[in-house]
């Protein structure tokens, strides 16, 4: 389900494009407060998230005026912090490919699936002159202490004797949703252990269970890259998803160990040469020489 964006101007003359995501409510109330930007008084240090992002992503999280919760808007924009040339690059490649709108779009998709993400509310976008465009992306934000990574990491000094049982379920719970994606007809683009939230929950680290590990909520984030599989053939079309797995990796468990959990039965040599191919760059031969990333 593509949510096609509407034509706007916003009250200072500039245009752009305007989207909300289904079941919205006030609808109305939303879109004035996003044609008048008022959102532009949250765009503020103090407003600002302290979390790894690329340099033309900045992240605020406040309490929304109109629907009473801690949301966060994610602002994108291709300025003078750029060459020329790189903005020229950038510019053309969102013509085609908004990262903003493909994290808004996959959020909706992944819910109707049943895959649990944050909650979509609106993306918009603001262009008054060449090289200024800005993309904006509104959702609810996350209660988690915990990703995958900080949790895995957490626990790998325990040495506590069922570790190597925890972990495997919790490599099992993380590839069944990569596979469930997938089966769906989806990408999400980067499954690594970071882009995986946990909720806040009051069990000690040492004192996890396997029915803790089952019933944990997880929570898949970062969907920039996320895009829907074209109708290729079941074999051509794993070759595309195992692209997905190149840097999913946890605790003990790097890409191939995974690449197991996430193929079980169906798991043979060739699938780990095919994600070899990935791992060291796919099809682009600059990248071949560089030594491969580990997911963190």
């Amino acid at each position: 389900m593509d949510i096609k964006a509407s034509r706007i101007q916003f009250i200072d003359g500039a245009k752009g494009l305007l989207s909300i995501a289904p079941k919205i409510e006030p609808k109305d109330a939303l879109i004035s407060w996003i044609i008048e930007k008022k959102f532009n008084a949250y765009i503020d240090q103090k407003y600002r998230m302290k979390c790894h992002s690329r340099k033309r992503n900045k992240l605020y999280t406040f309490y929304h005026p109109i629907y009473k919760l801690d949301v966060v808007l994610k602002v994108s924009i291709i300025d003078k912090q750029y060459n020329y040339l790189r903005r020229i690059n950038l510019l053309l490649s969102t013509l085609f490919n908004d990262y903003n709108y493909s994290a808004f779009n996959g959020s909706i998709e992944l819910k109707n699936i049943g895959v649990n993400c944050a909650n979509p509310i609106a993306y918009w976008t603001e262009s008054s002159f060449l090289f200024r465009k800005k993309s904006y992306y509104m959702y609810e934000k996350i209660d988690a202490k915990y990703s995958l990574f900080s949790l895995s990491q957490e626990l790998l000094p325990i040495g506590e004797n069922n570790n190597d049982e925890l972990y495997g379920l919790l490599a099992q719970r993380t590839t069944s949703i990569v596979r469930q994606i997938h089966q769906a007809g989806f990408r999400q683009g980067d499954p690594h252990p970071g882009n995986f939230l946990i909720p806040l929950f009051n069990q000690n680290k040492r004192e996890l269970s396997i029915d803790d590990i089952n019933n944990m909520e997880m929570f898949i984030i970062d969907l920039d890259k996320f895009s829907v599989s074209k109708s290729l053939g079941q074999t051509l079309k794993r070759f595309f998803d195992l692209r997905c797995m190149r840097r999913c990796t946890l605790g003990p468990y790097d890409q191939y160990d995974m690449l197991k959990f996430y193929l079980r039965e169906e798991h043979s040599m060739i699938w780990e040469k095919v994600l070899k191919f990935w791992i060291h760059g796919g099809f682009n031969p600059f990248k071949w020489f560089r030594t491969p990333k580990r997911g963190q």
